[in-house]
């Protein structure tokens, strides 16, 4: 006589295999949000020290004046090119929940500013660290994590 062997999963086992994955989501999900959130902190300080050091570069390499401009959530890298202000570059912020503290600055030819400045990137949440845009009057830039200070 031939025995059939079943194969395939019973409902007790589909059961308990959902079981421990919602338990796992359950458990993983508040650490990926704050993943998610501290990825865009980190994201949109690099993108707006990027463009600072950009700045700072182009006023060098041209000898001339380079401003950076806020301009509705945007900081853009301006310089005059044949008598016209022409935009080089551009910072804008990625998502809605980040704001930026941002300043129009005037690099000088040879790098420097008139001040030396900070400026805050935040999400406005105390289970993330917000960072800081460090700026010396030299042009010298770096980020710093809060509650570390410039």
């Amino acid at each position: 006589m031939l025995v059939k062997k079943s194969t395939g999963f019973t409902l007790l086992e589909v059961l308990i295999t959902m079981t421990i994955i919602g338990i796992l989501t359950a458990v993983a999900a508040p650490s990926f949000i704050t993943f998610i959130k501290r990825d865009r902190l980190v994201t949109n300080s690099n993108q707006l020290h990027s463009v600072f050091k950009f700045a700072r570069s182009e006023a060098v390499k041209r000898d001339q004046v380079v401003s950076l401009k806020t301009s509705n959530k945007q900081w853009q890298v301006q310089t005059e090119i044949d008598s016209k202000q022409t935009m080089l570059n551009m910072f804008e912020i990625t998502h809605n929940s980040i704001s930026v503290g941002l300043e129009d600055i005037n690099i000088s030819s040879t790098g420097e500013l008139s001040q030396s400045y900070q400026i805050l990137v935040t999400d406005g949440d105390s289970s993330t660290s917000d960072f800081t845009l460090c700026i010396l009057q030299s042009g010298q830039s770096w980020l710093a994590e809060a509650p570390e200070t410039c």
